[in-house]
């Protein structure tokens, strides 16, 4: 029995109307007999470090290992569900696949991936608890589906001298919600009434307003939704909580982030608010983390351990950003599954890692000279037991971006946090019970708690309850070069590609 540390129940539909991923039940009359050719793989992103790695040295060591080839073909992300689509309809689909967990529900509704419990009841159970964490964000059903080759983890980044300015001690960080607010209140710079450097900024592109208010729920005890899957709780107490903490950032009489309206999803790092000095600390993901430190060699960055709010538990958005799936219609199961092991092996794991730039899948990878020597991935592997990912539900991209879109109108402090989201909760509802997955959701209990107070911002105060204003982007503040990059149509914050599979 693989030991399970939470579940996600998935109850599949008839259709998933507007899921990234519209597939077909059908994908022929069912596997025929391995005919020992080449093993097909279709990895998603066109990262040339990844191809590189992969046809260099995992292929030739899968053809030694087993004595057959394999042959691989990268699919730019925005194309990789297409791809799979057209591949599955037509009985032409890979052996073997990437993907990242945001899929695999809608995947496993419509029976295009191959449970994965078989063969790694194979596996030590040391092996196992090496991978929970990734292997967590591949499940449905208690079934595992997706095996991790790659992690990612969102965290706080801050620049020490900033902090040494400010009269803060760089190397005792905050350890909670309430302490990062202190420090940026102090970091943060101002002339006049304007802004001129964030003491904090966290991605307003919709994917990472989702990430980071996820972040904040769990780290104060809330859910997103029930253990089953049926019930929206993130319009409970603790998200409320959660969400006033972070209206609070951009609303009242001394706001310490400037970004709504802006993000730097797709700049060089080099314009990264971190780099350029427009902020003193950034929450974003250990990669991104990364190549800001080879963009700005000379600055002293640190990084904090997974947040939490006074008397909850450390809680983050992460866990696997790349994993791979078998073809159920593929002859050559056991085949994909010895170059699953391969890649996904500690020893090659680690190398995939370092020489692509990755967060390695392994917690025991915090042993690696590459890991040690590497701040930021240090920091994501050290604290891998606190990440979580989203929910696999189906139709959770419509999810996500439809309480992006209630995120934004609080953040916007066009509604308050308690209505936007009930609002989102309402809307949320509707697209579980498309799929048989939802109950009418809860009424929620008045916010209570030291932040229930700040539920409702200064500015939003007196429309009532019900109050609904359209969303609109508040202007860019003056001076912010990084401002410049209006919003993106990609569907993940970060700037490599490889992890969209993330969210």
């Amino acid at each position: 029995m693989i030991p399970l540390r939470r579940r996600t129940v998935l109850q599949a539909s008839a259709a998933i109307a507007g899921a990234p991923l519209l597939l077909t039940a059908c994908g022929g009359s069912g596997p025929e007999e391995d005919d020992g050719g080449d093993l097909v793989l279709w990895f998603p992103g066109t990262n040339p470090a990844e191809q590189t790695f992969i046809d260099d040295v995992v292929i030739p060591a899968f053809t030694e290992a087993t004595g057959r080839g394999a042959a691989a073909t990268y699919i730019d992300w925005p194309d990789m569900s297409t791809r799979l689509n057209a591949g599955f309809s037509s009985g032409t689909g890979p052996d073997l696949y990437g993907h990242g967990p945001a899929a695999v529900a809608d995947l496993v509704g419509f029976d295009r991936v191959e449970p994965l419990d078989g063969y790694l009841e194979q596996m030590d159970e040391e092996d196992i608890a090496d991978l929970r964490t990734g292997l967590d964000s591949g499940m449905v059903d208690d079934v595992s589906y997706l095996f991790p080759i790659a992690s990612t983890g969102r965290q706080v980044g801050y620049n020490a001298a900033h902090f040494e300015e400010a009269g803060l001690d760089p190397d005792t960080p905050p350890t909670t919600f309430e302490e990062l607010k202190e420090a940026a209140d102090a970091l943060a710079v101002r002339d006049g009434s304007r802004l001129t450097r964030a003491g904090i900024v966290f991605d307003t592109q919709p994917a990472g307003m989702q990430q980071a208010f996820t972040t904040m729920l769990w780290a104060n005890g809330g859910e997103l939704l029930s253990e089953d899957g049926t019930e929206v709780l993130f319009n409970g107490p603790e998200g409320v909580e959660a969400l006033a903490w972070y209206v609070s950032l951009y609303q009242g009489d001394a706001p310490v982030d400037s970004g709504l309206g802006g993000t730097w999803d797709g700049l060089p790092p080099a314009q990264s608010p971190l780099v350029t000095e427009d902020t003193s600390m950034l929450f974003a993901d250990s990669s991104t983390f990364q190549q800001i430190m080879s963009a700005a060699p000379d600055m002293d960055l640190r990084f904090m351990d997974v947040l939490a709010f006074e008397g909850s538990e450390p809680a983050a958005f992460g866990g696997a950003a790349t994993g791979l799936m078998i073809n159920p219609d593929s002859a050559k199961k056991d085949a994909a599954w010895e170059f699953i092991t391969l890649i996904g092996g500690a020893e090659l794991n680690n190398r995939f890692a370092e020489e692509v730039g990755h967060v390695p899948a392994r917690e025991s990878a915090i042993e690696s000279d590459y890991v040690q020597e590497s701040p930021a991935i240090a920091t994501t592997v050290e604290n891998s037991e606190h990440f979580r990912s989203n929910p696999n539900v189906p139709g959770w991209t419509r999810i996500r971006d439809t309480l992006a879109g209630h995120l934004e109108q609080a953040l916007n402090a066009q509604l308050s946090p308690q209505v936007a989201l009930d609002g989102a909760a309402v809307e949320v509802g509707a697209i579980l019970a498309e799929h048989g997955g939802a109950r009418r959701p809860i009424s929620p209990p008045p916010p209570r708690g030291p932040r229930a107070a700040e539920a409702t911002p200064p500015s939003a105060a007196g429309r009532g309850r019900d109050a609904a204003v359209p969303s609109t982007r508040r202007a860019p503040a003056p001076g912010c070069s990084w401002w410049r990059r209006r919003f993106s149509t990609s569907s993940c914050s970060s700037w490599p590609r490889w992890s969209t599979a993330s969210c």
